[in-house]
């Protein structure tokens, strides 16, 4: 029921920044004319004002004096980079929508096919990561909205509101990145299933030799599983371009708030409350992404789950075939051919951030001829 809940929240957020004009009813997606003239109405002020917004927000921020000499570059460098990764977010939005409907109509049609058993309890890691990956992104949405009210001694309903608008502007990757991740969970889910269909169909052989019924029902859940394959394969082709932009912002978020992390709290006149809301914010947004590519790990453990009980099986033709499409058929989910979406790639972009975080303390320190911040 809480965690109902707690979709729709973020169902009718992504609707209000315009990430989609679709909205959810019961188990389906609706679109009307009134959301769809909305969302590009938003879309359109959010491409327009967000420049404005970054400007100032600069601005701002080299006036304020949180920072011991600061270097301003690195915030110009931040919004360059998320406004960037926003426009192509929200100039693709149709794009990605028409995807996620087909990937749900698929998995409707499966979880309707005679052989799908929907009673399967989900998997308990599935299960914690879908539940924690959806209270990561509710959190840092929460961050976007409330941050504006922790800016220290500062009352101005103008800087309030600015800073209101583009945090939450920079949630946009986030909530279309989310909504892939909710196509992959919903896909794990039914690779699960089917192998647990599978399985109990390969321990019914073991008894006796396949009936043809038995034979039927095994091409048939064959078939369910080749059609997954490929809608993730589709699904992956459409999100490459904004994976790839996605991770190119969150190396910059990371490196240069890393960066100023360690400028705040070296500063005494720092206040304890920005550093401890900056802190959860930033180590919040580490766990949204490595959940991301944790939940590609896991689509592809359920897509290529190795059947033991085949070598078990009174071997047939029909098995024979089934045995060849297993062992040709693992998912591998590139990202523009530049690199697999996986935890490893995770690893590797926190060593690539404490690199960029370094060099740029070395060229803090350096510019401002102080070698001890």
């Amino acid at each position: 029921m809480v965690g109902e809940l707690l979709l729709r929240l973020y169902d009718s957020y992504s609707l209000i920044l315009g990430v989609t004009s679709y909205f959810r009813v019961s188990q389906s997606y609706r679109e009307t004319w009134l959301t769809r003239g909305y969302v590009l109405v938003v879309n359109v002020l959010t491409l327009s004002l967000l420049p404005l917004a970054f400007w100032l927000s600069a601005q701002y921020v080299r006036t304020i004096g949180w920072f011991p000499n600061l270097l301003t570059y690195t915030t110009y460098i931040l919004f360059t980079v998320s406004y960037v990764t926003i426009v192509y977010t929200l100039i693709t939005r149709s794009c990605r929508d028409t995807a996620l409907l087909k990937v749900h109509g698929i998995v409707q049609r499966l979880k309707r096919a005679p052989d799908f058993v929907v009673e399967h309890s989900v998997d308990g890691t599935l299960d914690n990561l879908y539940n924690l990956k959806l209270g990561s992104v509710l959190i840092i949405c929460l961050f976007g909205m409330s941050t504006c009210l922790v800016i220290p001694n500062e009352k101005r309903f103008s800087v309030m509101l600015c800073a209101f608008f583009y945090l939450n502007a920079m949630n946009i990757p986030l909530i279309a990145v989310h909504r892939y991740f909710l196509a992959l969970w919903d896909i794990a889910f039914c690779y699960q299933s089917l192998n647990k269909e599978l399985s109990q169909l390969l321990d019914s052989l073991i008894k006796e030799s396949p009936s043809r019924l038995q034979l039927e029902q095994l091409q048939h859940l064959w078939m369910l599983h080749s059609l997954l394959g490929r809608c993730t394969l589709r699904l992956n082709k459409i999100y490459e371009l904004l994976m790839l932009a996605a991770r190119f912002e969150n190396l910059a978020f990371f490196a240069i708030n890393g960066y100023w992390g360690i400028l705040f709290s070296s500063n005494v006149n720092s206040p304890f409350y920005v550093i401890l809301y900056g802190a959860m914010n930033y180590y919040v947004h580490v766990m949204d992404y490595y959940l991301l590519n944790f939940m590609f790990d896991q689509t592809i453990r359920y897509q290529s789950a190795i059947q033991h009980s085949l070598s078990e099986v009174p071997w047939s033709r029909e098995l024979n075939a089934f045995v060849l499409y297993a062992c040709t058929s693992k998912l591998s989910l590139w990202v523009c051919g530049l690199y697999k979406a996986n935890r490893r790639s995770w690893f590797q972009m926190q060593i690539s951030i404490i690199t960029f975080s370094i060099l740029l303390l070395q060229f803090h320190l350096v510019h401002n001829k102080k070698y001890t911040l």
